[in-house]
């Protein structure tokens, strides 16, 4: 009897220490957010609702959060601890960055700031045992960061380039009549233009984003991990010329009614879940044949 309430005893006064230091945790994080980061966090928000781009950055605390409460397990199981040196580090590079980022107009540098402070102030409280299991939801948070103007502009651009090339080459090897003036697409019965929301940068964000989470739970090793990542650019762009080879062959065949904005939506979700389906499926096929080949 009295080894059990000695291990009660232990087990109380663990569950304190993990109350104690998540409401700590929970205080800094909000004095943070409401003193010194307002404004960031504010503008983050605006960014995210209402930026061209940036709207896949709604799903991504969702998914944070399923992380943590997937990994609820492994996170009580972690040793509590206080990690002085690292945590310190990246609070102090934290601030840094939102002392540089002062002179600037972008978000991305501030909130990165904001991101690289949580991590410091969870290494400092929990320690490294709880931020190695926390890490990876901790540090998805960024995907939600939209880039900087200059940045997104460019790789617009180049996609819009790729993108617009690739379809029409696509739909012409199908013998439909189309003419390409930059990115003025004629047709027989109607003009379309290749804006830069229709480059097919939307498409790369999200299927980037995308492989951040399914390589997390489906790969083993920091190079499968890497190829899965890096696998979303020659798939979004096989999924973006697809797309406006469609939308050519459906004002072709349909009439020019297909280019409105809601079979153009219709018709772009239906080739982005098309396209990820298949592209899940492919690789899990490989997966398990060379799985298969390993043990043979």
């Amino acid at each position: 009897m009295e080894q059990k309430s000695e291990v009660m005893e232990a087990g109380r006064a663990f569950a304190l220490g993990w109350k104690a230091r998540l409401l700590i945790l929970g205080a800094l994080l909000a004095g943070l957010g409401a003193f010194v980061y307002p404004a960031v966090l504010r503008e983050l928000a605006v960014s995210v609702l209402n930026r061209e781009g940036s709207s896949h950055g709604l799903f991504v605390p969702l998914v944070s959060g399923w992380f943590l409460w997937r990994e609820r397990g492994r996170i009580r199981r972690a040793e509590l601890g206080v990690s002085l040196l690292p945590g310190s580090l990246a609070i102090a590079a934290g601030f840094v960055l939102l002392f540089v980022s002062r002179r600037g107009t972008e978000i991305a540098l501030p909130s990165i700031s904001f991101l690289t402070v949580a991590c410091g102030l969870v290494l400092l409280v929990l320690g490294s045992g709880v931020f190695r299991v926390v890490s990876f939801p901790l540090l998805f948070l960024a995907a939600m960061i939209p880039l900087p103007a200059t940045v997104y502009d460019q790789v617009a651009e180049w996609v819009r380039a790729v993108n617009t090339r690739g379809s029409v080459c696509l739909t012409q090897a199908l013998h439909v009549p189309i003419y390409r003036q930059g990115y003025t697409i004629q047709l027989p019965n109607g003009s379309l233009f290749v804006n830069t929301s229709c480059s097919g940068i939307r498409y790369l964000l999200s299927y980037l984003v995308f492989s951040l989470p399914y390589g997390y739970l489906f790969k083993k090793g920091l190079t499968a991990r890497t190829l899965t990542v890096l696998a979303a650019l020659p798939v979004s762009i096989v999924a973006s010329v697809l797309r406006l080879s469609s939308i050519y062959l459906a004002v072709y065949f349909i009439g020019p009614v297909m280019a409105r904005h809601r079979p153009h939506v219709l018709l772009s979700w239906f080739v982005f879940l098309g396209v990820l389906v298949l592209a899940i499926s492919g690789d899990q096929y490989i997966s398990r044949m060379w799985e298969k080949r390993q043990r043979a």
